[in-house]
């Protein structure tokens, strides 16, 4: 049995933890905040212009199958490589399970459809890509990334070894409420990936068969996705598994405040428990002084 002492330091340490368990909680949800708005105030316009890339680049592929002539996918920019899978998780840790979740996805993603590479943002995903059997089937290339806002130097890096590939598919977390945080891929490079479940963020499949009417003619409007677009519509993917870690941080460290509070509470019972059978024992032995002195 645990002596009064034993209790009264494991209260002291555990009152430390809950200290540092609340700061945390507390700036997580300071991130989670300034992240979201800044998410969320941009995601249905980037959204909206992602949809309407997919229909550009499908309508002009169509054109030029149409036209008989070869089809050229990228035409605006000379890419020299074909396709990447962005794996984007975290340099640090207590994000919950949503690095784990994103993981296995981009795994069943890459085993079913192969990539030509595989490229791991931040330290987090670097290890799980080591002890994975993907190690041995397919090249990665590894990028460090701060897992807060503002990384400019490391972002410039990842986006221009990015641009030399014609297709880009990055798997992340997409918000979605406070308690569900969804695995996605998607593509910023207007390439049609929502043939696989995981891919869509919509229950809906969209339509790229629609034809429109392009002004001045479609060529210049796909130049415009091309060589504008696509940085946009990367660094809205990095922001958007920015706010869904920051969320599962918050929401992992509310439930451990929550059981070291617990742990606090029944700590304080047993030490007072175990503070009155000493009392009592310390009471019995005065009273046996007494009694046999008699």
């Amino acid at each position: 049995m645990k002596t009064s002492r034993i209790l009264k330091k494991e209260l002291a340490t555990v009152g430390s933890l809950n200290d540092l368990i609340s700061s945390l909680e507390e700036l997580s949800a300071m991130r989670y905040r300034k992240t979201k708005n800044s998410v969320l105030n941009t995601r249905e316009y980037l959204d909206e212009i992602n949809f309407l890339y997919k229909q550009v680049k499908n309508n002009y592929k169509r054109v030029i199958e149409s036209s008989g002539k070869d089809y050229k996918e990228v035409k605006f920019r000379q890419p020299t490589k074909g396709t990447v899978y962005v794996f984007l998780s975290a340099n640090g840790g207590l994000f919950g399970d949503v690095i784990g979740r994103n993981f296995e996805n981009y795994r069943n993603y890459v085993t079913r459809i192969p990539a030509d590479e595989i490229l791991v943002v931040g330290s987090v995903g670097q290890k799980l890509i080591e002890f994975s059997d993907l190690k041995d089937k397919i090249s990665y290339k590894y990028f460090p990334l701060s897992d807060s806002s503002g990384d400019k130097e490391n972002l410039d890096q990842i986006l221009k070894y990015c641009l030399d590939f014609k297709t880009i598919v990055i798997f992340y977390t997409r918000f979605v409420e406070i308690l569900n945080q969804k695995p996605t891929a998607d593509s910023v490079t207007g390439d049609i990936v929502f043939e696989e479940a995981i891919s869509s963020f919509d229950k809906n499949q969209p339509q790229f068969e629609r034809d429109f009417l392009f002004e001045p003619d479609i060529e210049k409007v796909l130049g415009l996705f091309e060589t504008q677009m696509i940085n946009t519509l990367f660094e809205q993917k990095i922001l958007e598994s920015g706010l869904s870690k920051f969320t599962s941080r918050m929401v992992a460290l509310d439930s451990a405040s929550q059981k070291i509070k617990d742990n606090l509470t029944k700590i304080k019972i047993d030490y007072q428990r175990i503070k009155h059978i000493e009392s009592n024992k310390k009471a019995n032995v005065q009273i046996s002084g007494v009694i046999s002195t008699l």
